[in-house]
């Protein structure tokens, strides 16, 4: 489905609930929906800290607690759309109080880790998910971004970068040969932006990850080049590769990547965005422009 081309018809909702609220996402998400006009119902756990929220006249804080629904009536009242960021295995039990609520439309951002072949029992926890949303009368869309980067608060390159920093040897399984697609935050944002206020994207799952797939040395390489540090690659077997990050989980050594995350460095990353591009208008920024500046913001200290 190809996106409308009468600008007039793109209308972002007035009111939109956010879910995990005090997340990584939507530290970048909703600043960006206050430039807007957009009120934003912020859900957070009850007794929370909210005080790092974005602080707007726009922000409203509700209190509910997604993998408790009884919790959730009312919580989602007022919002035209919700932005769902708290992980796609809580969607069968919120999916009630969001209808109950009158909301009809959502985004929600699941991963393409759903496509991974490995037994993963958070993989079907989000595959459950989303197949919710396909038997619910909602208008939703469903963004699956790849790996997330872009501040040293993404807990994905922020660790390899700091280990480089420390380290000139990566240990790599396979010799990094498997294929990336790393998302900057800020574009996966525009994503869920376009998402809302689209009609071309109802009912739709769009793959989101960088404009090109990269291998995992080159990924590697690149964040080294960055920081002005010296990297050797250095090839693991499967099997010792993932006894090492076990091991090192065990008695508290650093290491890289967690174990499960040795196994899913053999499977590709790689995804298709030209459906988000056509429906969303989507244009990731290179890894290397946005690794960059996630470096300067570590240097810098900020996030």
């Amino acid at each position: 489905m190809s996106q409308p081309t009468d600008s007039a018809a793109f209308r972002m909702p007035a009111t939109v609930a956010v879910t995990g609220a005090m997340g990584f996402v939507a530290s970048r998400l909703i600043p960006r929906l206050y430039e807007r006009g957009v009120r934003v119902l912020a859900l957070a756990r009850p007794g929370r800290d909210v005080s790092a929220l974005p602080a707007s006249p726009l922000l409203e804080v509700r209190h509910g607690d997604l993998a408790e629904p009884a919790t959730l009536p009312g919580a989602f009242a007022g919002a035209q759309s919700v932005v769902h960021l708290a992980g796609l295995s809580l969607v069968p039990g919120m999916l009630p109080a969001v209808l109950g609520d009158g909301v009809r439309a959502g985004v929600f951002v699941s991963s393409a880790g759903v496509h991974t072949k490995l037994r993963s029992a958070s993989a079907d926890a989000k595959r459950a998910g989303e197949t919710a949303l396909r038997d619910s009368p909602l208008a939703w869309t469903v963004l699956r971004p790849s790996m997330i980067y872009g501040t040293p608060r993404d807990r994905n390159m922020v660790r390899l970068l700091r280990w480089i920093a420390r380290f000139p040897v990566m240990p790599s399984p396979l010799g990094g040969v498997t294929l990336q697609q790393p998302v900057h935050v800020d574009d996966l944002v525009a994503a869920i932006l376009a998402s809302l206020e689209r009609p071309a994207a109802a009912c739709r799952a769009y793959e989101v990850g960088g404009p090109e797939p990269l291998p995992l040395r080159d990924v590697i390489r690149t964040c080294a080049r960055e920081l002005g540090r010296p990297v050797w690659v250095l090839p693991l077997p499967l099997a010792p590769a993932h006894r090492a990050a076990l091991l090192a989980r065990r008695f508290r050594v650093p290491f890289p990547v967690r174990p499960e995350q040795v196994l899913r460095l053999t499977e590709s990353k790689s995804v298709d965005i030209s459906p988000a591009r056509a429906d969303l208008g989507f244009s990731p920024r290179s890894f290397e422009e946005g690794i960059r500046a996630e470096v300067a913001m570590l240097r810098a200290g900020t996030s």
